[in-house]
């Protein structure tokens, strides 16, 4: 029964270390692995020549070029699995339990972040999907059915290029004086979104007198702030309606991009980045409680320059 219990725990050690991508037969192990045994005790460092000599036993003919195992010994360095002495002539390795635990601790924390943001990424999609299943959907299609309704279809764009294209079809087209356009950010976090032509767009729909309204929920839009913070002075100066406000929150919300309450392009993923236009007329239920929940937690939010964070 131990050693069952052994089996067990050394098999989701290695499920650990393959998720924080630390194969036991990835290179860069190998290469630790022939260090450590090269070492007489904790304290020595051992030079080149001597892990050379114990990849040759380990590997025999597979050891590689020596470039390869310099490349792999510095990223050891730099994830904080080895010690380099380069005060002498040759330089000297070292590796101890100490070090070895610092830098597994610091590699799962990584992975445990990015975990988090895509389970986050799946929270988001399950809620949006949710309550595109709704009882309205049956209505919906009876009405098409019978022939007395016409709607406007929904529409599907992959990739930042294709995304752009449908925001500018659906959203910005024939936009007109007192429209308002509402804009969740975090989706946006990880794109130059305000390199100079998107800027330029904005400010000229800014100067038809178009409202804008955008909503940071302290996710990942801070990468995004110095810029806003430059782009929303200079639009605020100019006469633009434009409002940014901030209100921290760590549960899903909808991602979207849409004009007045004719339909909203929802962010559906982000990895690959997908987004699905969906007209009021497809999907009231969904647009409307996008719609209401953007207002509500922008009437919460802090407006940028005020906020501290």
């Amino acid at each position: 029964m131990g050693g069952g219990l052994r089996v067990t725990t050394e098999l989701q050690h290695e499920e650990v270390l393959d998720i924080i991508g630390l194969d036991k037969k990835r290179k860069d192990m190998i290469i630790l692995g022939a260090l450590l045994k090269a070492q007489r005790d904790p304290t020595d460092f051992v030079d080149f020549e001597t892990i050379r000599k114990q990849l040759a036993i380990d590997e025999g003919s597979k050891k590689g070029k020596d470039s390869l195992v310099y490349r792999s010994l510095s990223w050891l360095e730099s994830e904080g699995f080895l010690r380099i002495d380069r005060s002498g002539h040759k330089h000297g390795y070292n590796s101890n339990i100490a070090l070895l635990q610092r830098a597994l601790k610091k590699l799962l924390s990584k992975s445990t972040k990015i975990l988090e943001k895509e389970l986050e990424r799946i929270d988001s999609e399950v809620a949006a999907f949710s309550e595109m299943n709704s009882g309205t959907m049956a209505s919906m299609v009876l009405s098409i059915s019978s022939g007395a309704k016409k709607i406007e279809k929904p529409g599907f764009a992959q990739g930042w290029d294709n995304i752009v294209k449908l925001l500018d079809d659906k959203v910005y087209s024939g936009i007109k004086k007192g429209d308002l356009i509402r804009i969740n950010l975090d989706w946006l976090s990880q794109i130059d979104y305000l390199k100079s032509e998107r800027a330029l767009n904005i400010q000229r729909i800014l100067e038809r007198g178009v409202k804008l309204k955008a909503l940071d929920h302290d996710r990942g839009e801070k990468t995004l702030r110095p810029a806003m913070r430059k782009l929303l002075t200079k639009m605020q100066d100019s006469g633009g309606d434009v409002g940014y406000r901030v209100l921290p929150q760590k549960q899903a919300s909808y991602q979207f991009i849409g004009r007045n309450n004719e339909g909203i392009v929802l962010i559906v993923s982000e990895s690959p980045l997908s987004a699905t236009w969906f007209p009021r007329s497809s999907n009231s239920e969904l647009v409307d409680d996008a719609i209401e929940r953007f207002d509500e937690e922008y009437g919460r939010g802090t407006n940028l320059m005020d906020f501290e964070g």
